[in-house]
């Protein structure tokens, strides 16, 4: 119906995630992408495979429209554009209603141990949150890993259980008691005893989003804490309910993943911590830095919104890592001058395009002797451009 409503000319705007740029909109004039520098636009599987920026400014080129890509950490490719006048920087130096930057804090956490943690938060952070609560003030907390923990691990042999679908360790769901594979929709009851040695000494490791909701909960006895994570904005609607409840001020806390980074507009939130800042870093690209810098940046905007200053605390056991310093500082700027520095001499995007060959199949020595034979097909047909790899993929298997 929306797309019959667009092609008549009976609508003339549409509004959509990032399949909206084929949208059949009639004399397009002007095509808006908002958080342009989001890894979401790039559609991987299933075909077609497309990237919604690269789409949108091929099509308002041959509409002759305009496009407005907009973004408080604007994509390395995109300020590339910029130096290359292939688009213009228009830059917004004030905060909307003249709200203040927030105040940054980094918490080293190698610093605090024992006492000076109270669950998986420190000292400085839960002061923070205390005075906050008790001046009837909301709280937004960020950790950027779903579940109750990140794995099981047996403390006789220190075996952590696997996922049989895939390369990954499973993570343990306490509500549903689970451990799941989010890669491949695998799923099985908590193991009670250990699959390599038998013995009953099973440790839950690390955290996720549930079992910091449940710390809050054990802490702040008379504060409601609301979860906002891929588990329970699962329902129609959930989305619009969780975030609705915590604008009325019926939740004190909103925990979640990095959907609370972004663009939620709550003027009584006055501390937002990131729980644990390293989690981006864990990811094999050479994008990890730009993808936690745009992270840190993103949640710390929703501090401080309204009239009432906002503090922002980043825990972490990298302290001096320069995506930090940067984040700490709101130097965007600083940040991607930096970060181009890094890319420059080894080649990397937005200074050249990768392609990626991915090879699969059900027989991981055919898959090795297939990357080396292509390898060399390269080299030889395109003897002047550099080949990377072959190396094993992210998850080396799935399914």
């Amino acid at each position: 119906q929306a797309w019959k409503d667009l092609k008549s000319g009976k609508k003339k705007i549409a509004i959509g995630p990032r399949s909206a740029v084929f949208a059949p909109v009639q004399d397009l004039g002007i095509i808006i992408l908002d958080e342009e520098h989001d890894s979401s636009y790039k559609q991987i599987d299933p075909a077609p495979r497309y990237h919604a920026r690269e789409s949108a400014i091929v099509r308002a080129k041959m509409n002759n429209a305009v496009i407005i890509m907009g973004s408080a950490t604007p994509s390395m490719q995109s300020l590339h554009m910029a130096t290359k006048e292939k688009c213009r920087l228009l830059e917004l130096k004030e905060r909307h209603a003249d709200a203040k930057l927030p105040k940054v804090e980094i918490i080293d956490l190698k610093q605090y141990k024992g006492k000076a943690m109270k669950g998986e938060f420190a000292v400085p952070l839960f002061m923070a949150m205390e005075e906050a609560l008790e001046n009837d003030e909301q709280i937004i907390l960020l950790y950027n890993r779903r579940g109750y923990a990140s794995y099981l691990q047996c403390e006789d042999c220190g075996h952590i259980p696997e996922s049989p679908e895939s390369s990954v360790s499973l993570t343990f769901h306490k509500q549903k008691n689970l451990l799941m594979d989010h890669y491949t929709g695998y799923s099985r009851r908590k193991d009670t005893e250990c699959e390599n040695c038998g013995s009953p000494n099973l440790k839950v490791q690390g955290s996720g989003t549930q079992n910091i909701e449940e710390q809050l909960e054990d802490l702040f006895p008379d504060s409601k804490t609301i979860r906002f994570d891929r588990d329970s904005t699962s329902r129609k609607g959930a989305h619009e309910k969780i975030l609705k409840k915590f604008g009325d001020g019926e939740a004190d806390i909103l925990v979640g993943t990095q959907l609370v980074a972004k663009g939620l507009d709550f003027p009584n939130v006055t501390v937002v911590g990131v729980v644990n800042a390293d989690t981006e870093l864990a990811f094999p690209s050479f994008q990890a830095t730009e993808r936690m810098y745009q992270l840190l940046s993103q949640v710390s905007g929703r501090s401080g919104r309204g009239k009432k200053p906002g503090t922002v605390f980043l825990q972490t056991k990298q302290p001096d890592n320069p995506a930090l310093i940067f984040a700490k500082n709101h130097n965007h700027r600083g940040f991607a001058k930096q970060e181009m520095g890094f890319r420059k001499p080894l080649n990397y995007p937005p200074y050249s395009r990768l392609i990626k060959f991915e090879l699969k199949s059900t027989k991981g020595h055919e898959v090795n002797m297939a990357a080396h034979a292509l390898k060399k097909s390269a080299e030889r047909v395109v003897p002047n451009i550099p080949v990377l790899g072959p190396s094993p993929a992210a998850i080396p298997w799935v399914n």
